[in-house]
């Protein structure tokens, strides 16, 4: 069972995920609050997998709550909800540590598919805006250097393929077809290069891609 810690200030958004996420026979919302400050404070003793956060809240907005969340010891995985999928506060997002973000208004089925896919380690990005968050990201870092920057460090080839791989949206399932391992040992050849990199998941990584002009 996938413990979820909801964080969103509008009671009736609350109470209308909370009916969606349940609808999910393998996910259960542990708790809620309408607050990031609360909900950072709970995180250690409520120990859920995933937080899905809202990215515009008063007070400690959900930029703040994801960085806060994801430096405590075994803080969850963040999803990130926006009503706005070009707000440049979703790359800011990114980059606190969320595993990715969901538009408010996507189907029903899709936040449960997301917070599995967070559970399991895989970046989630809104299909809509998916390719536009990467690309601003690498534009935006490139505008001073117009050339494409490896600084992946020292990779060997097959730990390249796979940041390729990453840097293309490619599954854990797709990757290990790709590379011929198996999904598991996929997962754990990523989380390893995160770890290499210093980088916190894979959307961070496929920007690092990009950037290097990898991809």
């Amino acid at each position: 069972m996938t413990r979820v810690l909801l964080v969103d200030d509008d009671d009736d958004i609350r109470a209308s995920l909370r009916i969606v996420i349940e609808s999910d026979p393998g996910l259960v919302v542990a708790a809620e609050f309408a607050d990031g400050a609360r909900a950072v404070a709970a995180a250690r003793r409520l120990r859920c997998d995933v937080a899905v956060v809202d990215l515009r809240m008063p007070g400690i907005d959900g930029i703040e709550t994801t960085r806060l969340l994801r430096q405590e010891p075994d803080g969850p995985e963040v999803l990130v909800l926006t009503a706005f999928e070009h707000d440049d506060s979703v790359l800011r997002a990114l980059g606190a540590g969320a595993s990715g973000f969901l538009l408010k208004g996507s189907r029903p089925h899709e936040l449960p598919a997301a917070i599995h896919d967070v559970a399991s380690g895989r970046c989630v990005l809104a299909p809509a805006v998916a390719s536009a968050v990467v690309e601003r990201a690498v534009a935006r870092e490139q505008e001073d250097r117009p050339e494409p920057v490896d600084d992946l460090g020292d990779l060997t080839d097959r730990e390249r393929a796979l940041v390729i791989a990453v840097g293309e949206g490619l599954t854990n399932a797709q990757i290990a077809g790709r590379l011929g391992v198996t999904p598991t040992s996929a997962k754990t050849y990523v989380s390893r290069i995160l770890d290499k990199l210093g980088l916190q998941n894979r959307t961070q990584l496929a920007i690092a891609a990009h950037r290097a002009g990898l991809v």
